[in-house]
């Protein structure tokens, strides 16, 4: 590196240093005298309130640096394979392979539902060990990492890798093959509303911890899965404080057990999903590493050598059903900020998975994004792209110091177990899901193409959230032998006997689990979808007028508002460029017939247009709906009283009001 005093003298001497105090005092002379610490701090919902700006001083108050694994810059592009059969998937998987990907994300799970009889599984319809063999057919699984994400049935999955490994024509031996399975007990049980005793959870953990580090290696069997804390509404200081948390028990019933933290460290894995608040999202990951590199000096392992294994996926709860080709952009910056973070393994998923089974088009997008990243944007040729940015370096810290805390609020409730038991983790979820609930809602978090910005002609038809991959699993006669413990290889000789996973399923959910408080998953933007498609199933779809009078900027800024607002619901939306006169926007509504007039001027000028066309509506032969395009709070109750609906402005609740809409025009019930 060049030398800037010898290479190039005086070259920054015209850019004197300037210090944080008179920084401050020229943000506060821009900002009339306020204070920039509460004017302009971002509060991000997530648990964080960060300021606009951080300097070198920042950085010098941290307690140590982020670790960054040896190999972090190039992560392992994993493609999401999703198909009705399994020939279809067997042909995804060859393309994917064939196209760049590097390893596959398999999903074959009981889908997460209480009481499902018979039982239900969502993803690819894998039954038997040979529909297994089938789905991987040509497919080289000893240069291929495989990813399961399975759930309760992720022993049996360990146990059909070991028949293919078997009888593979590839002689793949233990080592060669890499992969992992999502198995986390507390995640599951979260989702099904029942936890295995403490007894029975090291009793499940045990014989695929024992199994893999005996025959294979390479493959993580122990998942600390956060995607649910965050499609259930979590905060990031929530999702990393109970990621910490279930790290912690693995790391204590292992230990207890015999195992190093260092040979714990390469069983487990975490799973991480990765939203669209770009700058947090980095840190979020960074702040991981930091965290388990805390915890695992707790128990005497290195850091150093046994750095946090990091699968990130792109979010669902921020996807949309309308508009869906913003899940693009959407799943792409989630995509770059797990890139930048430095995550070890990454999956974006197809745009449009939510509603369909995902097309070429989209697999080969999704596929497509990373590669571009990596080849064209270079995104892995550097080995922490984030490291020295005062923002993110003091983002990431923060985030650690704030789980660190809850992680250890946690323990002293006795545990993560403990925790999901007395219901602490999902009343603090429930918590942050209604603060983020009451934010969509009134659209401080955007959904483009859905809460904000709609396109009112889209038609979609698909119901929000529908998905063809769910399937019945089959069982056959076979019993499990009476007495067997349900290890890892003697799940493999039942299913190579002809077993199904049903008949696994049915023994490995056991009876005396204990009952939970279920989570949800759910997307935030659904609420507004649903309210689409109320409107699309509604016989007649409701006409807006929008009435612009008077002052020209003010017509034209709450017109757009209008229109933008009942755009929300799929309205039809007729918006004119001005009415010169009241009684002109009163013919219009009367040649019209709107189901809603939207009056859009200035406050000022409603003093004298709200009571004339409330007059003249109040004389005509159709009586629409009528709404004034903001608030003018003194004069609110006398224009109610002069006939005014409603109000729509930036402070409303826009899902509220419109379900009142909703309801007035009998599109949806009054509940």
């Amino acid at each position: 590196m060049a030398n800037e005093s010898t290479d190039y003298p005086g070259l920054f001497d015209e850019f004197p240093p300037v210090s944080t105090r008179e920084w401050e005092e020229k943000i506060k002379t821009d900002l009339n005298g306020a204070d920039y610490r509460e004017k302009l701090r971002w509060h991000t919902g997530e648990g964080i309130d960060p300021l606009p700006f951080y300097r070198r001083e920042d950085l010098e108050k941290r307690d140590q640096p982020i670790p960054i694994p040896s190999g972090a810059g190039r992560w392992e592009i994993r493609s999401s394979i999703a198909a009705t059969t399994i020939e279809k998937a067997n042909k995804s998987i060859r393309k994917a392979l064939r196209g760049g990907s590097e390893a596959l994300f398999i999903t074959s799970k009981l889908r997460s539902a209480p009481g499902d009889e018979p039982f239900c599984g969502y993803g690819i319809p894998l039954q038997t060990a040979s529909d297994f063999m089938r789905l991987f057919n040509e497919v080289p699984l000893d240069r291929t990492p495989v990813h399961f994400d399975a759930g309760l049935l992720s022993p049996a999955f360990l146990g059909m890798l070991r028949l293919w490994q078997k009888k593979s024509d590839f002689g793949a031996s233990s080592r060669d093959l890499q992969g992992s399975v999502l198995f986390d007990l507390f995640a599951g049980g979260l989702l099904r509303g029942s936890l295995p005793s403490r007894p029975e959870l090291r009793d499940r953990i045990l014989p695929l911890a024992s199994f893999t580090h005996e025959h294979m290696p390479g493959v993580r069997p122990l998942a600390i899965d956060t995607r649910i804390y965050h499609n259930c509404g979590a905060t990031i200081i929530q999702e990393l404080g109970f990621a910490v948390g279930v790290a912690a028990e693995y790391l204590a019933i292992l230990t207890d057990n015999g195992y190093s933290p260092d040979d714990i460290a390469g069983m487990l894995h975490f799973n991480v999903a990765t939203g669209s608040s770009y700058f947090l999202e980095i840190a979020k990951i960074r702040a991981l590493r930091l965290l388990w590199g805390n915890l695992l000096k707790a128990f005497e392992g290195d850091p150093g050598q046994s750095p946090a294994y990091i699968h990130a996926e792109t979010s669902r709860w921020n996807k949309t059903v309308y508009d869906p080709h913003t899940n693009l952009l959407r799943t792409t910056t989630e995509g770059m900020s797990a890139a930048l973070a430095g995550c070890d393994a990454l999956t974006i998923h197809p745009f449009d998975e939510l509603f369909r089974e995902p097309g070429r088009f989209s697999r080969r997008m999704a596929r497509n994004a990373q590669i571009i990243m990596r080849e064209e944007a270079h995104l892995g040729k550097v080995r922490d792209p984030a490291a020295g940015s005062y923002y993110i370096e003091q983002l990431s810290h923060t985030m650690a110091r704030k789980a660190w805390r809850l992680f250890q609020d946690i323990e002293q409730r006795g545990g993560m177990y403990n925790a999901i038991e007395s219901e602490f983790v999902q009343s603090s979820i429930a918590s942050s899901r209604q603060e983020k609930d009451r934010a969509v809602a009134r659209r401080k978090r955007v959904f483009v193409g859905t809460n904000q910005y709609p396109d009112p002609d889209e038609k979609r038809g698909d119901e929000p959230g529908r998905s063809a991959q769910t399937f019945t699993l089959e069982q056959s006669d076979r019993n499990w032998p009476s007495g067997q413990s349900p290890s890892v290889g003697n799940l493999a000789a039942f299913l190579e006997r002809g077993a199904t996973l049903g008949d696994v399923a049915s023994m490995l959910r056991s009876g005396s689990d204990k009952k939970v408080a279920l989570l949800h998953p759910y997307r935030g933007a659904r609420v507004f979808e649903e309210l689409r498609l109320a409107t699309e199933n509604h016989p007649a779809t409701p006409k807006v007028l929008n009435l612009p009078v008077g002052d020209p900027n003010m017509r034209k800024v709450r017109s757009a508002f209008s229109k933008n607002f009942f755009g929300c619901a799929g309205y039809d939306i007729d918006d004119p460029i001005a009415f010169d006169t009241i009684s002109k926007a009163s013919e219009a509504v009367n040649r019209e017939q709107p189901d809603i007039a939207v009056l859009c001027s200035s406050d000022k000028e409603y003093r004298q247009l709200v009571p004339a066309l409330c007059k003249q509506l109040g004389e005509a032969d159709h009586l629409p709906l009528l709404a004034v395009a903001g608030y003018p709070e003194e004069d609110v109750e006398a224009y109610r009283k002069a006939g005014v609906d409603l109000f729509i402005h930036s402070g409303c609740n826009v899902l509220e009001t419109l379900k009142e809409v909703q309801q007035k025009l009998d599109i949806i019930n009054n509940v």
